[in-house]
């Protein structure tokens, strides 16, 4: 007899939790198989970890402590009738409040409570903190939204809004939130329109009310009576499947067992709000956890844990794919020039934690910036040379651009700067040659304030020389802006097959900016643009590199900025309270200045000519790349973007301290997924899928 081994991703509701088999933080768990519910492949395993105990808890208030029958649910998936399933397989473990009522949601399971209730056409009130969760719970369905900060009136808005009609409240948070409750309950009840009733997750209000009936949940029935569990499970795995139930957000708490109790520091200091905390676990060295996140043949079988080097390692081996780099915080201030509180740290010892992070999900580059002084909101700024050498210190795979500025720099002092560099680091460093957009930058350290082909013009110069220096023995040049007679630079950087002198990166959207690519780059960076954009600027620099006999030696990178959101609404509605929370002063300052680097060129196309002042916040017009949406859209988009011929995406956070690992986990493997199913190489394809959100409108076309 043949036997077929299917292997899918699962999850267990621990709510047996007097039975230490069944707890947590156990390699092997023993749990019912009416308690097992599949995962499927679109979420992901922390997104798994954190559904269990709070649908669970939300189906038993509404399903049996309050009666609400999921057969008759408007949208999606026919659920059970779990008040009827109860009375017949389980009803000694019933308590006896349990009456058919219900109402209201809040926290995690109230989440999930507010959905399972708006699927059944109920009208949902929740309380809570409007500023941190509002967008959140109006994107599931909430039909009212009241602030929690103040209880007594936001009971007096509940009796308002309900006119005496409230009869069935569901708290999660504690005695004191239930107590309020039963004050709105009672208030709406002295009209004598029936009984009330209240359900306590985490408690009941001490004094009981003679017009209120109160229930707990029975939350051991779920893990007692198989017939429950089962239907329970079984529509969850469909609710899943269709997509119509959301999974709580995540916050992943680093460095495994090990890392809680600084997990559980952000949780009190309010970093960690409205999200679930998963800990990952980490084997120790002489265990491997066989883990796929979703990635199938064609990437390898990913058997290191998620988040180690060997994972990224894997992740990475496919020589076609997309590579990832992000924008280094060297600078204060954040990515975006916005008063929005921002959790990005500038110091190094946060960066040495970002660019671990990013290393060990699949990013491949970091950038560092250069500025000399403070500009737009950036007023402290770390050296990006000596910076990038400190970050290579604290990583092992990660590659860092280092942004060189022609005029404070000499290529002489550059060129052995990075050669000393690649070698410690084997081979890991890489420069980012700027033309430079500052004016007072220039002047007020003694240097020449240039027009804009001037400037690019010594850049092109300053990259011929850095290319000889590194390569020639002994280097000779007589240019305009540089003169070098037989100098011998020993070490020479590192040379590997494929890369004979570390990588020069250079971008720009002007003619110059351009030709200086086709002639001596190795990447052009692009800013944000239109889909048009995008084919013009990749045909002309592929077409100005023929002509300079390097044809297929340039490649492209393009920026862009990541807000990952559980929907599109949310996502945007985070992008317009940063345009809306800009530091007005600051981006004008930067608009006024960038204007030489693009209105004056003779094409009236470099960088920023077209920008707009929301695009100005955040620099090098991050937002038009339009990377802000679910991850499920953002990984069409990447691949959108691949298909034009985009080697390298530069992309920025507004958190890094949680952005960069949510983006590895639930973007850039994807990508790696869908990459190995063939997506990312028909041009034609992806822009029939997703190219309409590229396309230019009327005057937006930026070629």
């Amino acid at each position: 007899m043949k036997y077929r081994l299917t292997c899918v991703k699962v999850f267990g509701p621990s709510t047996d939790y007097r039975d230490v088999r069944k707890a947590a933080y156990q390699e092997y768990l023993v749990t019912n198989d009416f308690n097992v519910a599949r995962l499927p492949s679109h979420l992901s395993v922390n997104a798994g970890a954190a559904l269990g105990v709070a649908f669970i808890s939300a189906l038993l208030a509404l399903g049996i402590s309050l009666g609400l029958n999921f057969a008759n649910v408007k949208e999606g998936p026919v659920g059970p009738d779990l008040w009827t399933v109860a009375r017949e397989s389980g009803r000694e473990l019933i308590p006896d409040d349990i009456q058919d009522e219900v109402y209201e949601a809040s926290s995690n399971t109230g989440r999930a409570a507010l959905q399972l209730a708006k699927s059944s056409g109920l009208k949902v009130i929740a309380v809570a903190d409007v500023v941190r969760h509002g967008s959140s719970l109006l994107d599931l369905g909430a039909d009212l939204l009241v602030d929690r900060q103040d209880p007594s009136r936001a009971v007096e808005i509940i009796r308002s809004v309900t006119k005496g009609r409230l009869r069935f409240a569901l708290d999660t948070v504690g005695k004191e939130t239930a107590s309020y409750l039963q004050e709105a309950l009672q208030r709406a009840n002295e009209g004598g329109g029936g009984q009330a009733h209240l359900v306590g997750l985490m408690g009941l209000p001490q004094t009981r009310l003679p017009s209120i009936k109160y229930h707990s949940i029975p939350i051991k029935i779920f893990h007692h009576a198989p017939f429950v569990g089962e239907r329970a499970v079984s529509w969850l795995e469909e609710l899943l499947v269709a997509k119509t139930l959301r999974p709580p957000e995540v916050a992943i708490a680093e460095g495994g067992l090990e890392g809680i109790n600084r997990a559980l520091d952000r949780l009190r200091d309010g970093s960690i709000s409205g999200k679930r905390l998963v800990v990952p676990i980490e084997h120790s060295v002489h265990k491997t956890a066989a883990v796929s996140n979703g990635i199938t043949n064609g990437v390898g079988d990913l058997t290191a844990p998620i988040g180690s080097i060997e994972y990224a390692d894997k992740l990475n081996s496919e020589p076609s794919r997309i590579k990832f780099a992000y924008w280094v915080p060297n600078v204060s201030g954040g990515l975006v020039i916005s008063k929005i509180k921002q959790r990005t740290k500038w110091d190094l010892d946060s960066n040495a934690g970002y660019a671990q992070t990013a290393e060990r999900y699949g990013f491949e580059y970091a950038l560092t910036q250069i500025r000399f002084m403070a500009g737009y909101g950036a007023d402290n700024q770390h050296e990006s040379v000596s910076f990038s050498q400190a970050i290579l210190h604290h990583t092992e795979r990660l590659i860092v651009m280092a942004a060189l500025l022609p005029g404070p720099w000499n290529p002489a002092v550059a060129a052995k700067q990075i050669a000393s560099i690649d070698n410690y680091s084997k081979g890991r460093i890489a420069v980012n040659v700027v033309s430079g957009w500052f004016k007072q930058e220039f002047t007020s350290i003694g240097q020449w304030w240039l027009d804009h082909a001037e400037r690019y013009r010594r850049s092109r110069e300053f990259i011929a020389c850095l290319k000889g220096i590194w390569t020639e023995d002994q280097f000779t040049f007589k240019g305009d802006f540089y003169q070098f007679h037989d100098y011998p630079l020993k070490p020479k950087p590192v040379s590997k097959p494929g890369r004979p002198w570390p990588e020069i990166f250079q971008g720009g959207n002007s003619i110059d900016a351009r030709e200086n690519a086709a002639a001596g780059s190795d990447y052009y960076f692009m800013n944000g643009n239109t889909l048009e954009g995008f084919q013009t600027q990749i045909a002309d620099v592929k077409e100005r590199a023929k002509q300079h006999g390097r044809e297929g030696q340039v490649k492209f990178a393009v920026n862009g900025f990541i807000i990952a959101r559980e929907t599109e609404g949310e996502a945007i509605r985070v992008l317009q309270e940063i345009q809306g929370k800009a530091n007005k002063e600051a981006v004008e300052a930067f608009g006024e200045a960038v204007k030489n680097a693009g209105a004056s060129t003779a094409n009236k196309a470099g960088m920023w000519a077209n920008s707009k002042f929301d695009d100005l916040v955040q620099y090098n017009d991050g937002f038009k790349t339009k990377l802000i949406g679910t991850p499920e859209q953002i990984v069409d988009r990447i691949l959108l973007i691949k298909s034009l011929g985009v080697d390298i995406l530069l992309v920025a956070f507004l958190h890094y301290d949680d952005d960069i690992r949510q983006f590895g986990e639930e973007v850039l493997s994807r990508v790696r997924e869908l990459e190995a199913q063939g997506r990312g190489k028909d041009e034609a394809f992806e822009i029939r899928l997703t190219g309409d959100v590229y396309r230019a409108r009327p005057k937006d076309v930026e070629s």
